[in-house]
């Protein structure tokens, strides 16, 4: 190490420029780096959002809450899968391991539910979201003004938003409260119905028609041109042209359905500072700076607003960038007033303006280097970084007063020289690099440490690390350079008067205590008088006689100037010298402080990180389920009126949500600065809690709080009265316990529900499933998505609005069912078999007039026989006439044959003509039976080609299915797989510990329904976890620090020594909590593990010295003494330097990061001053129970050497004596 000062001493130019670069660079750091208000951390863990429209809670855990658990069980290293289901939706919270890389968990989870969609009902939509502090918007305002609601949003999403989302750092831009439009397709039912049009096609045909198709490449000469067809949709016009296929041919969207751009009916309201608006929240990319961003944004609003008109005003809801930078701010008013004071502090102990000047550079330089580090190691500034660097600066400044303090006393009264200033730095150069080495040890473990306090802390640590080290090579190079250029000079000599009353004080105060060394070692001459007087009858060695104590007065060593014992030596060393003088009562009074102060710190109160307390407020207020818009409205409105007349609010923004979001509400509060955050708070939960049960269930919380404070008493079991029952009585039963503020349970009340039960095999035979029956009903109530297109360049999206909203359970009975294939198929086979039906009856009538035919025929040709055998007859007849003529007759006779012949012929003339007009009839009866066939096999015909068009039968709800009216629980809980209930009790400040240990009293004591578990955790197990965490880093930073000591000392004991003064240090640190009611939380338990490393600091300085000065010959007592003395006021000017560097921050002066630098500063200064007085006293008196025990056994050991060796010497002599006295002849 003095190497290394010497090389610095050598080069001091080079020093000098180094040190400029330094505060150069530094300088620029510190403006360059990120400011947020805490540290981004990774949550472990992500959510899963998927949305089934019109599904009640209970259908949604059977059909999509259990797939999608059923798919998260294949995800290793899952710690909780913690799932919702409620009305038409279901989210999920999925939790893993800290330390897990959130990235890779995060594609695990989203291939899980990948791989569940296709078990999920049709139409839902499932979404994988990150749960980041990132995610918190930077800034949230509302716009407001203007008469037309619907105008303003348009503006807002055409003019405003396009501006944000072009601002350097701007992730997303989001709008809440806007009336969004879109295309509505309402159908007209008789024109549906006339033109045969089946509206589930719809959709389809829609992308059909706006789909633009690439097809392929054409060439042209030497070019080669994309070919694509058709055009995208974009205008109403369009959408009405559609053209949709029927059985009867082609018709227009327009001609059935009534198409228009309308406004989607609200089922949220936004308002801010209780009148209508549109919320707007900003989001910042992962690396950039939430101060710039702010600003940025707040730029394009101050150029925007005059553009959007004068009516329109903004009102900032939340803003990230005025808490940090107030944080900052702060901070850094209280690290300069730390700073101030510390330097204050070295003045009056150095009294000497130029050693301060000296000393007080190191504090800068090593915040300028962490700064550095910091901008290297790509952290931000924020409240916990800052409150690092403020705490650091008591601390960096140690091992710069110890040299400056060596540098001075070695100076004396000559001018300084090289070598002193090396000498000086050697001397001291081991202790202070292994007193920092060990501050800095206990930060290591903090690397290692999981959960919320390693991830918070981690930078806390690394911020403390860097400046600690950067103020070791401070004191190592340039403290020892500027030591030259400023304290080469000799120091001007005291006035003789001066200078005599000085020494005249001194001789005094030094007779004084030689009287009482006399006096002290005649006591202890009589007292070993009587002790040799046994010893010397039992044989035993004598005692060596007592000695006057020796002066307190330095010995130089190692070129050590001599210096006398100054006033603030003259008032410390009496009880110095008292706590030597009896050791072991000085340690029995320790152990009885440390026993009564650790009984004393079960009266501590407990919290996991405490309120940050900025001025911001969230509410958050749930109504009975199935409360409507207007009700969750009317409810919203009377919190309202709370907010509007209370004098600390400033601005507030209001969500009221309808039943599509569990009528939940939320007010986001941004309380006035000069307000007081905790009294407001209080004030106002206190007034919403007035207003009774007509508002529902209202949570008032900070909003600007780091972690969830309520204790969570998880109930678990598969009946869900079972556990209804049970959640109302621990509520109950948690609500009157002692220090608990608000107490409320998860479990919605049940809502009423139309249930439709559909029988599945009827349901079955028509071709539904239960799940299309559903799909039907919840289209026909609620419509449905048709695809999206661009009208006047904003996407909005088509709309098949429902045919029968808000349908009474009747008129969903009477709803009529799409037509399903089978259907279709059973119709066309009714048809095919009616066809085939008439064309065998037709068969059947051919087949027997043919028959009827043939018997005519036949009938036909037996008459024709008969005639031909009469006719044969005949002219048989008329032969034999001839052949035998008959006399002539008479003229009379004659004339009757002719007459009689004549008769015949008309007779037979008739009968002709009748045949001929029978032949005309037959043939026209033949014809028209000719075409009656021909006109029934064309009907055939035509039967035959319809039946692939023929379409089935509507049928209605209350044919397949019953509907009924039930209740049913508005949401659905499950962890784990199992169905659960969380009762949440939110304790009041620092009684976090209490509460939880009297939920676990009280759940244990009750008699829960049969088949209920319980489970408390939330903060209580998040501090547990925490502290247990904690508590072990603590152990390794104790194993740490005593191998560094080992490495100093090279010794066992010494180190050992040092460590059972440990836990002592926690004296100061609890009876401070407990006078200022400070909890015990995370921070606290940093300043613990932060005084690890400090308790053994001033007592390695200390105890190197002593071992110094016993090595250049000096006694134990003496070494003791005089490097007590010598080392007090460097040990005493640390510690009071560090003290008052955190007063400022113990006091909360400016409020900035108080929830987290506050209970920190309070244990560290707590703490140091306790262990400050235990270096002094506690270490000095174990160091010398151990030494004079390791002396006193030397000592006894040599002495029995010694005697060992008189007996020897006595025993030869002897033996030389007989020899000598013996006769010469023998």
């Amino acid at each position: 190490m003095s190497l290394i000062t010497r090389m610095s001493l050598k080069n001091r130019l080079i020093v000098g420029l180094l040190t400029l670069v330094i505060a150069v660079f530094g300088v620029i750091a510190t403006t360059s780096l990120n400011q947020e208000t805490m540290p981004s951390v990774e949550l472990p863990g992500t959510s899963v959002q998927v949305t089934v429209p019109g599904a009640s809670p209970e259908v949604v855990e059977e059909s999509v809450t259990k797939p999608i658990e059923t798919a998260l069980e294949g995800v290793g290293d899952l710690e909780t899968v913690s799932t919702t289901s409620s009305a038409g939706s279901m989210s999920a919270n999925v939790t893993w391991p800290f330390g897990k890389d959130a990235e890779e968990m995060t594609d695990s989870v989203r291939s899980a539910v990948d791989s569940a969609k296709a078990d999920l009902p049709d139409g839902a939509e499932a979404e994988v979201l990150s749960q980041q502090i990132d995610d918190v918007p930077v800034v949230m305002f509302a716009v407001s003004g203007g008469e037309d609601s619907q105008k303003l949003g348009d503006l807002v999403e055409t003019e405003l938003v396009p501006e944000l989302q072009s601002v350097a750092g701007v992730s997303s831009v989001d709008l809440a409260g806007q009336n969004e439009r879109r295309v509505n397709i309402s159908f007209r039912p008789d024109d549906v119905n006339d033109k045969n049009v089946v509206t589930t096609s719809v959709p389809d045909e829609l992308t059909a028609a706006g789909t633009v198709v690439p097809a392929g490449q054409s060439a042209d000469g030497n070019k080669s041109l994309s070919v694509e067809v058709g055009d995208e949709l974009d205008a109403v016009d369009q959408i009405e042209k559609t053209p949709l296929r029927t059985a009867d041919g082609t018709v227009l969207l327009g001609d059935v359905a009534d198409v228009e751009l309308d406004s989607v009916d609200k089922t949220s309201y936004s308002r801010a500072d209780g009148k209508d608006a549109v919320t707007v929240s900003v989001t910042k990319g992962q690396d950039d700076n939430v101060v710039e961003v702010s600003h940025r944004v707040n730029e394009v609003l101050e150029r925007m607003g005059p553009e959007l008109g004068d009516d329109v005003s903004f009102s900032t809801i939340f803003d990230q960038a005025p808490e940090i930078e107030k944080s900052i701010h702060d901070l850094s008013v209280e690290g300069g007033l730390g700073l101030f004071f510390a330097i204050l502090v070295i003045l009056a102990f150095l009294g000497s303006f130029r050693s301060t000047v000296v000393a007080a550079i190191s504090i800068p330089m090593s915040l300028l280097i962490a700064m550095i580090g910091l901008m290297v190691g790509e952290y931000t500034l924020n409240i916990l970084t800052l409150g690092a660097l403020t705490i650091a600066v008591g601390r960096v400044v140690d091992d710069s007063i110890v040299v400056i303090e060596n540098i001075r006393r070695r100076q004396g009264t000559t001018e300084l020289t090289v070598d002193d200033i090396v000498a000086s730095v050697k001397q001291v150069a081991g202790a202070i690099t292994a007193s920092t080495l060990t501050t800095v040890a206990v930060f290591l473990p903090i690397a290692f440490v999981d959960g919320i306090a390693g991830q918070l802390f981690r930078p806390f640590s690394v911020t403390v690390t860097l400046a600690l080290l950067g103020s070791l090579v401070v004191a190592l190079t340039i403290v020892p350079v500027f030591s030259y250029w400023v304290l080469r000079k000799s120091p001007k000599p005291l006035s003789p008067k001066r200078q005599a009353a000085t020494d005249a004080s001194y001789e005094a105060w030094a007779q004084k205590h030689r009287e009482k060394g006399i006096k002290r070692a005649e006591r202890r001459q009589r007292t070993i008088e009587k002790k040799n007087a046994k010893r010397e009858v039992k044989g035993k060695t004598l005692l060596p006689a007592a000695t006057a104590d020796a002066p307190v007065e330095p010995m130089p060593g190692d070129g050590e100037a001599s210096d006398r014992v100054d006033r603030l030596q003259q008032r410390s060393l009496p009880a110095i010298l008292a706590a030597l003088r009896h050791p072991w009562r000085t340690i029995v009074i320790s152990v009885a402080i440390f026993a009564v102060t650790m009984m004393m710190a079960s009266f501590l109160k407990t919290d996991l990180l405490g309120s940050a307390g900025q001025g911001s407020l969230y509410i958050s207020q749930t109504l009975p389920a199935g409360s409507s818009l207007e009700a969750s409205d009317e409810a919203a409105k009377k919190i309202e009126d709370v907010l509007a007349s209370d004098p600390d609010v400033d601005t507030y923004s209001t969500t009221v949500n309808g039943p599509e979001s569990g009528a939940e509400n939320s007010f986001n509060i941004t309380l006035k600065t000069d307000s007081d955050a905790k009294a407001a708070t209080n004030r106002i939960r206190s007034q919403v809690e007035s207003l009774g049960e007509d508002i529902g269930e209202a949570d008032v919380q900070d909003a600007s709080g780091s972690t969830n404070e309520d204790v969570e008493i998880k109930l678990a079991g598969s009946d869900m009265k079972a556990l209804g029952e049970a959640a109302d009585a621990v509520t109950k039963k948690m609500s009157e316990t002692e220090g608990v503020t608000n107490a409320r349970n998860d479990l919605a009340s049940d809502q009423p529900i139309i249930h439709v039960d559909v029988n599945r095999e009827k349901a079955a035979d028509y071709g539904y499933s239960q799940a299309e029956v559903g799909q039907a009903i919840a289209a026909a109530l609620h419509g449905s998505e048709a695809g999206t297109l661009t009208l006047e360049g904003k996407e909005r999206d088509i709309f098949l609005a429902p045919t029968h909203p808000d349908a009474t359970p009747d008129e969903i009975r009477a709803l009529e069912l799409p037509v399903t294939e089978v259907q279709t198929q059973n119709a066309q086979e009714d048809a095919t078999d009616a066809v085939e039906e008439k064309t065998d009856r037709r068969a059947d009538e051919a087949k027997a007039k043919a028959e009827e035919e043939s018997a005519d025929q036949l009938e036909s040709a037996r008459e024709a026989r008969d005639n031909a055998a009469d006719q044969l007859e005949e002219a048989r007849k008329a032969l034999r006439d001839a052949q035998n003529p008959p006399p002539a007759p008479s003229p009379g006779d004659m004339a009757a044959d002719q007459v009689e012949q004549a008769e015949e012929g008309v007779e037979q003339a008739e009968k002709g003509l009748n045949e001929a007009n029978d032949a005309i009839d037959d043939l026209v009866d033949s014809q028209r039976e000719q075409e009656e066939s021909q006109a029934e096999e064309q009907d055939l015909a035509d039967e035959q080609a319809a039946i692939p068009d023929i379409k089935g039968d509507p049928i209605t709800v209350d044919e397949i299915a019953s509907v009924d009216e039930t209740e049913t629980p508005a949401t659905v809980t499950r962890e784990d797989g199992n169905r659960q209930v969380t009762v949440f009790a939110t304790p009041a400040e620092g009684q976090l510990n209490p509460v939880s240990a009297k939920a676990q009293e009280l759940t244990s004591s009750m008699d829960l329904p049969d088949g209920v578990s319980f489970d408390v955790g939330g903060a209580s197990q998040e501090q547990a976890d925490s502290f247990a965490q904690l508590g072990w880093a603590m152990l390794v930073a104790i194993a740490l620090v005593f191998l560094v000591m080992i490495a100093t000392f090279r010794s066992f004991v010494q180190p050992l020594i040092l460590l059972v003064s440990i836990p002592f240090a926690a004296t100061g640190a609890v009876l401070l909590l407990l006078l200022t009611g400070t909890p015990l939380g995370i921070p606290s338990l940093i300043g613990l593990l932060m005084l690890i490393g400090i308790v053994v600091t001033n007592a390695i300085v200390l105890i190197d010295l002593v071992n110094k000065l016993r090595e250049h010959g000096m006694g134990l007592w003496d070494a003791i003494i005089h490097g007590t003395r010598l080392r007090l006021r460097p040990i005493l000017m640390t510690a009071a330097a560090t003290v008052f560097a955190l007063v400022p921050m113990s006091l909360g002066l400016t409020g900035g990061g108080v929830f987290i630098s506050q209970p920190l500063a309070i244990v560290v200064i707590g703490g140091l001053t306790s262990s400050t007085v235990l270096t002094l006293i506690l270490v000095p008196a174990l160091y010398l129970l151990v030494e004079r025990r390791k002396e006193r056994r030397a000592e006894h050991k040599e002495a029995k050497a010694e005697a060992k060796h008189e007996a020897d010497q006595h025993r030869i002599d002897e033996e030389t004596a007989e020899v000598a006295a013996r006769p010469v002849d023998e």
